[in-house]
């Protein structure tokens, strides 16, 4: 009876125990905490905060009850929220992030429905507000594409009335303060940032929405907005996107990440902060501008690499090669560089488009046999970008072949050795826009 009763004395010193420490792991949820000190304050905001704990609930129900990557895509959301507010930054941010969620929650635990391809952009019914699909990190609020949208709606001859304004008002709402400055964040992890970065093209792009619509309307709430965004420009990382280099002055197109610099970003930063200069006066604008062109002048011949252009650069050299559409974009912006500051952009601009036309250049194509090890070695160069085709022939027919998409440069291929006699290797290349090479070269396998 004593051994009984001993036991049962450990079971509720357990159960005792048990509870305070659940309830201080709840406390502990640096999400509710958030929360917490929001509905403390009362008002718009605590009854604000009341509505985003219930979401918050229903987010992880969802996330416990989903399957397969819906449930992934929404504990990533979750995980985002969670970082905000360990970092002390959600309360600062509830607005933007627990829209995010909402339109997560809608998408996949309302109306049950799929993940989508990485990149994918959609609307939500009674929202202009354009959202895109980043695989892990379910639907996010995509800044650059809504401003880019309101450019383009600025630029139409008869607008629906109201639309324009409605749309910058909705996107007005999801501005933050970042370090004493107003700001248009992303709330997913990217290139090696955690949630709430700033990117330098986003912004300009910004701030030239919102000063051509106040121009258009004289309404102090977007130019006030326009001008607090500078502080973007004027601040280094990890909260603003200006740094220094040898030749210059440079804008990030990621706050987060100082060593990545994107030539396209850069010159698009260049040019939205020219708009809105122009657009407001600002003389401290104008004054970056004319840092910003001084530097670029030096800066962006660095991004050709003479038969096509670099995506980015890091400070210790060249990186990788753009896309089509990056390629396509990046001259583009030296178009309208070229218009508005001459050289060295027109000459840049010129080169860029001139690419485009050029298939790829195949060079150095050569092979060598080793015996002893029983390989044949066969290496190339290639002046850009493309899709690879390396075929060894005997006769019509193809005893190896190597595809890939491979980089410009010098590449080696090895492959097991075949049978003694004649071979012809036939090396093919089909460029980002489809155009086509071809280099030959004979090799002899000997006993």
């Amino acid at each position: 009876m004593r051994r009984l009763g001993e036991i049962v004395c450990l079971l509720l010193l357990a159960a005792c125990l048990a509870g305070p420490a659940t309830a201080a792991a709840k406390k502990r949820d640096p999400v509710i905490t958030t929360l917490s000190t929001l509905q403390a304050r009362g008002g718009t905001t605590g009854s604000q905060a009341t509505q985003w704990r219930r979401l918050y609930n229903q987010g992880k129900i969802a996330a416990r009850h989903l399957r397969g990557r819906a449930q992934t895509n929404m504990r990533g959301v979750l995980a985002n929220l969670t970082s905000l507010a360990r970092r002390h930054l959600l309360g600062g941010r509830a607005y933007p992030a627990f829209l995010i969620l909402q339109r997560n929650i809608e998408w996949f635990w309302q109306e049950r429905k799929g993940s989508m391809a990485f990149g994918t952009r959609t609307t939500f019914p009674g929202s202009q507000l354009i959202y895109e699909f980043y695989p892990g990190a379910g639907w996010q609020l995509q800044p650059l594409a809504n401003f880019g949208k309101i450019n383009g709606l600025l630029k139409l001859r008869h607008p629906k009335a109201g639309q324009i304004e409605s749309y910058a008002n909705e996107m007005l709402q999801t501005a933050v303060t970042r370090h004493g400055f107003l700001a248009f964040e992303y709330y997913f992890p990217w290139s090696g940032g955690r949630p709430g970065w700033v990117s330098g093209m986003a912004t300009a792009t910004g701030m030239q929405a919102l000063s051509t619509l106040a121009k258009r309307d004289g309404d102090a709430r977007y130019s006030d907005a326009a001008h607090s965004m500078l502080g973007v420009f004027k601040s280094g990382p990890p909260w603003g996107i200006q740094i220094d280099r040898p030749q210059g002055i440079f804008f990030l197109q990621y706050s987060q990440d100082p060593s990545l610099l994107v030539g396209n970003a850069y010159a698009q930063s260049i040019l939205g902060l020219d708009v809105y200069a122009r657009n407001s006066g600002d003389s401290d604008a104008a004054a970056l501008v004319a840092e910003g062109v001084d530097a670029a002048r030096k800066i962006l011949p660095l991004y050709d690499t003479g038969a096509w252009s670099l995506y980015y650069r890091t400070p210790k050299g060249p990186g990788h090669e753009s896309d089509l559409s990056y390629h396509e974009l990046f001259g583009s912006f030296l178009d309208e560089m070229c218009d508005r500051w001459q050289a060295p952009f027109c000459d840049l601009a010129s080169n860029f488009h001139r690419y485009e036309t050029e298939p790829v250049k195949l060079t150095n194509l050569r092979a060598r046999v080793n015996k002893r090890k029983k390989q044949l070695r066969v290496g190339f160069t290639i002046s850009k970008r493309s899709g690879i085709t390396l075929s060894l022939k005997r006769g019509t027919k193809s005893v190896r072949t190597f595809l890939a998409p491979l980089e410009r440069g010098a590449h080696k291929v090895t492959w097991p050795l075949p049978n003694r006699g004649g071979y012809q290797i036939v090396l093919s290349a089909k460029s980002l826009n489809g155009l086509t090479s071809s280099s030959t070269i004979d090799v002899n396998v000997p006993r």
